[in-house]
């Protein structure tokens, strides 16, 4: 008989009239069956009402501190401490927004016992990162042991508005947790658009058992919501969930509930059932056109490019001037203040050479070009191969978080540049011997002929530097694309979708893509884990 977890769930509260509602009783009595429950409701009430959930709740305390969710669980761990959250075997993170369990949770935590992962939720979303949505996330050992999540909560401060909570905490907090090396898992993928309670919440709860439903289901407060005829009979039928504590919180709240119903009725889905197919006449006109227009294009780049080069070159003057006068400065500050540390990373390999090869290429046939690649304040990058030979320092990814590797110009670049002759074994730590983990991971191109051996050890030794949303560019040469391809399937990666999961703010993969097309005899191969 398997061992039962000791598991401690932190629950964040908040209600406008401040009142502990009947639904959010009967979600915490649930939640004591599977967990030692500690409560804090950002707001103030009375001993009568905080009665109400004693029973079920180790500790209930209700003060305002303005700091949201993040901010009760912040005075929950500051209350319990780390000693004592550290002797449970996983912390659940819950709150009130979701009307809860529609189903047993065991049958929930049984389900996500068998995934290999540290950390885990039930649902995922996107802002700047792929995130686990905070209405309920669980945290193994080696999360709630680490300084990682206490150095996180020890952060969390009063925010505008509860967009900013979502941003700065929401979003950062799987980010944050997957740099540190924890992987993660969510019961409803991210990327599972059929079954994501975000697109059609009834068909989850039927098709997939999902337990939770969340309150601005009613309230118009989830975009691509498809609408549903009666969500009553859904949720008689298909679960075991009083729809009397939906109703009398809805009426609490001050909502008509014929008005919810209506409005819940009409909701429709941003997303099209289907994207109507480009007619035969139409695609060849536009392949026409793109044989028509792509000289033109090309005169008027060239063009272009010989009237602007000169401004970049000085842009370029200007900006290693500027990354000079840093480093001075970072020397002088040192000098002055004994204590301070400049961030130092270091090249852990073997002494063992492998037949893998970057290769030089004439600069002076590949165009010059200007691409930003808006990466995120916190991204980390690993730019491998000669970035001036193939005309890329126009990236400008010369910040503190890049890295370069095997780089020959490092006129200015000797702190974050590394040589190796072991292309298949290699890897960085800092200062505290921490693994480092890159976001983005950009290979130049590569010399033609290498071995399968070395190419699937080489793909190998990346993946295990990257975090989930990691992307992964490859410049391979065109007759060896599809060896590339087969490769990194096998290693589990997956070409990079051009429209969403990026660690980036917005997607500049396929307009990266097509820039360095101008590398003529080599493929970009962009792939991520999942």
């Amino acid at each position: 008989m398997r061992e039962k977890k000791k598991r401690l769930c932190l629950f964040a509260g908040f209600d406008a009239q401040s009142e502990i509602a009947d639904y959010v009783v009967y979600y915490l009595k649930a939640l004591s069956q599977i967990a030692d429950v500690y409560y804090w409701g950002d707001f103030e009430t009375s001993d009568a009402e905080k009665a109400k959930i004693q029973p079920y709740c180790k500790e209930v305390y209700c003060a305002k501190h303005g700091k949201y969710d993040f901010g009760s669980w912040q005075e929950l761990i500051q209350k319990i401490g780390r000693k004592n959250i550290a002797a449970y075997d996983e912390l659940i993170l819950a709150n009130d927004s979701c009307y809860a369990p529609l189903f047993d949770l065991s049958e929930l935590f049984s389900k996500m016992d068998k995934r290999n992962c540290d950390f885990w939720g039930v649902s995922a979303a996107y802002r700047q990162h792929i995130h686990l949505q905070s209405y309920f996330v669980v945290l193994k050992q080696p999360v709630i042991q680490s300084d990682v999540f206490y150095d996180f909560f020890q952060q969390i401060k009063p925010e505008a508005n509860y967009c900013d909570v979502c941003a700065t905490y929401e979003d950062r907090f799987t980010y944050l947790l997957s740099k540190a090396g924890f992987h993660f898992s969510s019961y409803i993928d991210y990327n599972d658009i059929t079954n994501h309670p975000y697109r059609d919440m009834m068909a989850t709860i039927q098709k997939r058992h999902f337990p939770f439903l969340k309150v601005k289901f009613f309230l118009g407060g989830i975009r691509d919501q498809a609408g549903v005829a009666d969500w009553r009979q859904v949720i008689r039928e298909d679960t075991n969930y009083p729809v009397s504590l939906i109703e009398e919180d809805l009426v609490r709240r001050g909502f008509d509930l014929s008005s919810i119903d209506k409005a819940v009725q009409e909701k429709q889905s941003e997303t099209p059932i289907f994207y109507p197919q480009t007619s035969f006449l139409k695609k060849i006109i536009k392949q026409a056109g793109k044989i028509i227009l792509k000289p033109i294009i090309r005169l008027a780049d060239t063009y272009i490019g010989s009237r602007t080069s000169s401004y970049f070159y000085k842009v370029d003057r200007i900006n290693r001037s500027y990354r000079g006068l840093q480093q001075k400065y970072d020397e002088l500050l040192a000098q002055v203040n004994p204590d301070f540390i400049p961030q130092k990373i270091h090249l852990v390999n073997t002494d063992e050479k492998c037949d893998l090869k970057l290769t030089d290429i004439d600069a002076s046939i590949i165009k010059r070009f200007d691409l930003e690649l808006p990466l995120t304040n916190e991204s980390s990058v690993l730019l491998v191969g000669n970035i001036s030979t193939h005309n890329l320092a126009s990236l400008e990814l010369y910040d503190p978080q890049t890295i370069f590797l095997n780089n020959n110009w490092q006129e200015d670049l000797k702190i974050r540049s590394a040589t190796t002759d072991n292309l298949c074994d290699f890897k960085f730590v800092d200062e505290s011997k921490n693994r480092l983990y890159f976001d983005f991971i950009l290979v130049q191109p590569l010399e033609k002929g290498s071995s399968d051996k070395a190419v699937k050890e080489f793909i190998a030794n990346l993946k295990e530097q990257m975090t989930f949303e990691s992307v992964l560019a490859l410049i391979v040469p065109n007759p060896e694309v599809e060896k590339y391809q087969q490769i990194l399937q096998s290693e589990g990666l997956h070409p990079a979708s051009s429209e969403r999961g990026l660690v980036v703010r917005s997607d500049p993969f396929q307009v990266y893509c097509d820039k360095i097309g101008s590398i003529k005899g080599y493929k970009a191969l962009v792939y991520k884990i999942k």
